[in-house]
């Protein structure tokens, strides 16, 4: 049974991946508004997605104060706070993708958009293994490998739809190049999201697979 320091630990933990998810499911939806041209709406789910990530840093600061001041969880200490701190990459990039579509307003031609999708949906199902990963590193270790091995095959997916996209963008004889590489930068950052989600999955494994 967990005493009450740790029980408070992992209430911090769970609230600060709940974040995650928020933010990851908010990206979606601000996708979704970019493309009906809901520019207002846009803005407003990216400052939505703004206090959620600085609530993710606050939460992850909170929690290795709680982890060295009150010594606990000396045996998975480290690991601990090195999933934390990789897993707060993700939503500042979020952040920053989310920042991006709303001042720079990219022109996505309609023959793009159903990929844009795909590659949103694979991201955000690379986040979501991740997440059930990580909650099992506290319960189930076997659980985590599995969900993170899971993340590097839609990671995999992910890649692919990014080249996808790549490809058609520069082989559109109408725009220029400055537009082609102004929207090649939107599918890499949007695939960052699936990349540093297998980053972390693959350090999570290491972790898992400790005797």
């Amino acid at each position: 049974m967990l005493k009450s320091h740790e029980k408070d630990l992992m209430n911090s933990i769970n609230l600060f991946l709940d974040n995650i998810l928020k933010i990851n499911n908010l990206f979606k939806v601000l996708l979704q508004k970019y493309f009906d041209q809901k520019y207002e709406e846009v803005e407003n789910v990216t400052n939505e997605i703004s206090e959620l990530e600085s609530e993710c840093d606050k939460l992850r600061r909170e929690v290795e104060r709680k982890i060295y001041s009150e010594t606990l969880i000396p045996e998975i200490r480290g690991d601990v706070l090195g999933m934390l701190e990789n897993l707060d990459k993700i939503p500042g990039q979020i952040q920053g993708n989310a920042h991006s579509f709303n001042t720079e307003k990219p022109k996505v031609d309609p023959e793009l958009g159903e990929n844009f999708f795909k590659l949103c949906d694979y991201a955000s199902e690379c986040i979501s293994l991740l997440i059930d990963g990580s909650r099992s590193f506290f319960v189930d270790k076997k659980i985590t490998i599995e969900k993170c091995l899971e993340v590097a095959k839609v990671e995999s997916k992910a890649d692919k739809v990014s080249t996808e996209l790549k490809k058609t963008i520069f082989s559109n004889t109408e725009n220029g190049l400055a537009t082609k590489v102004h929207l090649k930068y939107f599918v890499e950052i949007m695939d960052e999201v699936a990349n540093l989600s297998e980053d972390v999955a693959d350090r999570l494994i290491i972790s898992s697979s400790k005797n």
